[in-house]
């Protein structure tokens, strides 16, 4: 069992939406970067988003195909940007100045505004 101050932080945050500070879904917990060398206290130095950071969840032997299949780049967060997580990651800014979201603003860019073409 772990203590109060410990958590499965696979289980606990990797898949997570992350949500800016303004309530928008900017993108997905793909992967953490820990800190803490050998025999030290591990803690969570920030967050990993985008496709980029989907191949070193791979075993190490898959990772040359996953980073075919998984192409793009990672947005590192730091852990201070966040403001609370338990169903969702809680940002304590806007996506923009984190630099999430980027693919999904492009894609809103070529949809129809809600209600035009009806």
């Amino acid at each position: 069992m772990a203590a109060d101050d410990q958590i499965d932080l696979a289980y606990r945050l990797l898949d997570l939406d992350l949500v800016d500070s303004e309530g928008i879904r900017c993108g997905k917990v793909d992967d953490l970067e820990l800190t803490g060398g050998p025999g030290e206290t591990t803690y969570v130095g920030a967050i990993l988003s985008g496709p980029g950071a989907v191949p070193a969840r791979f075993p190490r032997r898959l990772r040359k195909h996953a980073r075919r299949v998984f192409r793009g780049t990672a947005v590192r967060v730091a852990w201070g940007e966040v403001e609370d997580f338990d169903a969702v990651v809680e940002l304590r800014r806007p996506a923009k100045r984190l630099g999430l979201g980027a693919g999904d603003r492009k894609l809103a860019d070529l949809l129809p505004a809600k209600g035009e073409g009806d």
